[in-house]
């Protein structure tokens, strides 16, 4: 059996809605783990977000940023493969537009992640414009 992602660990198949997709699925794994603060929330070390703030200021805090969310990604979210991260922009809100691609149950995935650059939010959906 495969690895459950992270939000699997803690539901079962009863407390997930019918209506809801396996790509919605992983979309809600993904944003629960991005949205956690490593320190806070969790008894794993190194869980969440956090080690970019380290960089403010500095040339490597894009960098750090997009590693820290494509490693995230890769070890909760196993349904994901293959996963390769970009950053597409800034928009006038101070939201950071990353698009993840990878294969989800060996078909082609692509989802957009939303870095709210003050309050650190993340929102994850599903890239339209692919």
């Amino acid at each position: 059996m495969a690895r459950p992602s992270f939000l699997d660990k803690f539901t079962s198949n009863w407390q997930r809605s019918e209506d809801e997709g396996e790509l919605q699925r992983v979309c809600q794994n993904i944003e629960a783990v991005l949205n956690t603060k490593e320190g806070y929330g969790y008894f794993v070390e190194g869980f969440g977000l956090g080690r970019y703030t380290e960089k403010f200021g500095t040339r490597d805090l894009m960098k750090t940023l997009t590693q820290e969310i494509l490693h995230s990604v890769e070890r909760h979210e196993p349904r994901l493969q293959e996963v390769e991260l970009t950053l597409r922009g800034q928009d006038s809100g101070l939201w950071l537009h990353f698009v993840l691609t990878g294969s989800l149950l060996g078909s082609p995935c692509t989802l957009r992640i939303l870095f709210h650059t003050i309050s650190g939010q993340v929102r994850v959906e599903e890239d339209e414009e692919g």
